[in-house]
C-alpha cells in the first residue's frame, strides 16, 4: 500500500536513479533526494536526521558522538570552522537531547567519520 505526502507518492519505492555515494556503507539512497535538485522535501516535512544532514549521532564504542558524514558531496570529508562552531553551539546539545527520546537516529560509528561534538 502506498501513501502521499504532499503530493510525492511513498510505500513501495524505486530507488533506481536515485542519489548515491560511493561508500557501501552508506545508508539507503534516499528517495526524496534528486541527484540534481537535491532534497525535494520543504523543510518542516524532513526528519529529524535528515535536517542535521550531513551530521550523525553515533554510538562510537558506548559513547555517543557527533560526526560528519566524509560522503557529503558538498562539504567533503573536512568539516569546516562554521560547521563544528555550529555544533559546539548549541545544535550539538539539541541533537543529543533529541537521540535520547528517538534513539534510532543513532547509527553505529563508522571508521573515518569525522568527531566533532
Amino acid at each position: 500500500m502506498s501513501q502521499t505526502v504532499q503530493g510525492v507518492r511513498f510505500g513501495r519505492l524505486i530507488l533506481e536513479n536515485n542519489y548515491r555515494t560511493d561508500d557501501p556503507e552508506e545508508e539507503v539512497p534516499c528517495t526524496f533526494l534528486d541527484p540534481q535538485k537535491g532534497c525535494i522535501l520543504k523543510g518542516d516535512d524532513k526528519p529529524f536526521d535528515c535536517s542535521i544532514w550531513p551530521l550523525r549521532i553515533m554510538d562510537k564504542n558506548g559513547e555517543l558522538v557527533i560526526a560528519l558524514t566524509p560522503t557529503c558531496p558538498s562539504i567533503g570529508s573536512t568539516p569546516g570552522e562554521n560547521l563544528v562552531e555550529l555544533v559546539k553551539s548549541g545544535l550539538g546539545e539539541k541533537i543529543y537531547e533529541y537521540a535520547k527520546t528517538h534513539p534510532y537516529i543513532i547509527k553505529e560509528y563508522h571508521e573515518g567519520f569525522p568527531i566533532i561534538g
